[in-house]
């Protein structure tokens, strides 16, 4: 048998083994690439105290400290060591310092009365809405005490109405008109008095006249 010979033959068992060998490789490498899990990544699902959170989320919140209450829905506060007038949006209280009506109105020393307890040099926090400041350059905000909003209170409490509502600060309107309404559902505060918070304001009933006796 020549050389020659035997070089061929070994030249095709070495060329046999490789294909097998390739092959079985390839079909190794199918098989892992079927069998292995594939692995997604899906979004973590909002707890309810997530949903909850999402609206305080939003705010604008803004540290300060009540240094003077004014009356039932205007107060003095610092805000960074500067000093500002605050007016509470949304709401409105009777009139008790008012230089145009002589006289407090109904409620109206309940209401400055219960915001002085609640706030006079407390730490609270003011969220603004769109527009920040009416034509007298104060804040108009929503006022929280101890992460309740003190403009919520008040109509809890009957002591506001809902008042003032213009765009684009409406954020909480909705929200306020169903606690207006069941304030005056109870007829607490304002809403004991028939007719007395009116649309446009508080309507002060007149005293009756006492009938003079005749002789």
């Amino acid at each position: 048998m020549s050389k020659t010979y035997l070089l061929k033959i070994c030249l095709a068992i070495t060329l046999i083994l490789g294909t097998a060998t390739a092959c079985t490789f390839a079909e190794q490498s199918t098989l892992d690439q079927t069998q292995a899990p594939s692995i997604t990544t899906s979004p973590s699902p909002k707890s309810d105290a997530t949903a909850k959170n999402t609206e305080e989320d939003n705010r604008r919140l803004v540290d300060a400290k009540v240094t003077r209450v004014v009356d039932g829905d205007t107060m003095k506060l610092t805000i960074d060591g500067k000093k500002e007038t605050i007016r509470l949006l949304l709401v409105d209280t009777p009139e008790s310092v008012n230089p145009n009506i002589p006289e407090p109105q109904p409620f109206s020393i309940e209401a400055s009365d219960y915001a002085k307890k609640m706030l006079t040099n407390k730490d609270v926090q003011i969220e603004l809405d769109v527009s920040e400041r009416d034509k007298y350059g104060r804040l108009l905000c929503y006022l929280y005490i101890d992460g309740k909003m003190f403009n919520e209170l008040l109509l809890e409490q009957g002591y506001a109405r809902v008042a003032y509502v213009f765009a684009p600060n409406t954020k909480y309107v909705d929200k306020f008109r169903a606690i207006q309404d069941k304030a005056r559902e109870q007829g607490i505060g304002i809403w004991s008095i028939e007719n007395y918070a009116q649309e446009y304001g508080f309507k002060v009933p007149k005293p009756t006249a006492t009938p003079k006796s005749s002789r």
